[in-house]
């Protein structure tokens, strides 16, 4: 029975994992995380009143929607503090060259030199009488001029480059998720055995699933988040 609740868990997180993006857009970001972080306290509470193998292999299952969903909605929200990030990240607000259209540094390669123009060690350049060979085809008569910019915001020397971004919070947010899995496991044991019952992991999962309840309601989710947590 065992085995049926994690596969059950497994399928139901596939099937939520498939329509997701679905969920979000009908009903908001918000409230599917909010209802995916509330399900497993709900689960976890289930499989401590009930003594019904079929209860407890339901509730297994319904944690699929809890695993499914922070799979997913936490990246999505770092991507987006990440994309808007004038909006989201305080060190970034007021930076009118931050967005994400403008947020590459600068490489500038200047253009080659005309025929004939001598190189600043002295040579002479292609199409003259120097070292170099004429220049192919595929660029006709001349020298290929080479230009490439890419804008920024501010200058180069001005700029400075953080050394904070999407990718190290992402594998935050990986670690984090990897330890909420290892660390209970250093505790609940001798939980267990203390109290002679397993009830009791799952009365302490509940409990933890409660305080998640608690920190998913100070998530960031939209603008309007921001004025509301900054009082």
């Amino acid at each position: 029975m065992g085995s049926l609740g994690l596969f059950l868990q497994c399928a139901i997180s596939l099937v939520f994992s498939l329509v997701m993006d679905r969920l979000v857009q009908r009903f908001g970001t918000r409230a599917v995380y909010l209802a995916s972080v509330a399900a497993f306290p709900v689960a976890a509470g289930a499989t401590c009143l009930s003594h019904s193998v079929a209860v407890v292999t339901a509730s297994a299952a319904l944690t699929g929607f809890t695993f499914s969903a922070l799979q997913i909605l936490p990246y999505t929200l770092a991507s987006l503090y990440h994309r808007e990030r004038q909006v989201f990240l305080p060190k970034y607000r007021g930076d009118a060259g931050g967005t994400s259209s403008e947020d590459s540094l600068m490489t500038s390669f200047l253009p080659g030199p005309k025929p004939g123009a001598p190189f600043p060690n002295g040579h002479v350049g292609a199409g003259g009488s120097g070292l170099l060979p004429p220049p192919p085809a595929l660029c006709g008569a001349s020298a290929c001029d080479v230009s490439v910019r890419v804008v920024v915001g501010e200058p180069t020397e001005a700029r400075v480059v953080p050394g904070r971004g999407i990718c190290l919070d992402l594998a935050i947010l990986d670690s984090a998720f990897l330890l909420s899995q290892v660390a209970p496991s250093l505790f609940m044991g001798s939980i267990v055995q203390l109290s002679q019952s397993v009830t009791a992991y799952m009365v302490s999962a509940a409990g933890l699933g409660l305080v998640a309840i608690y920190f998913a309601t100070q998530v960031v989710f939209d603008k309007s988040d921001l004025a509301k947590y900054s009082v």
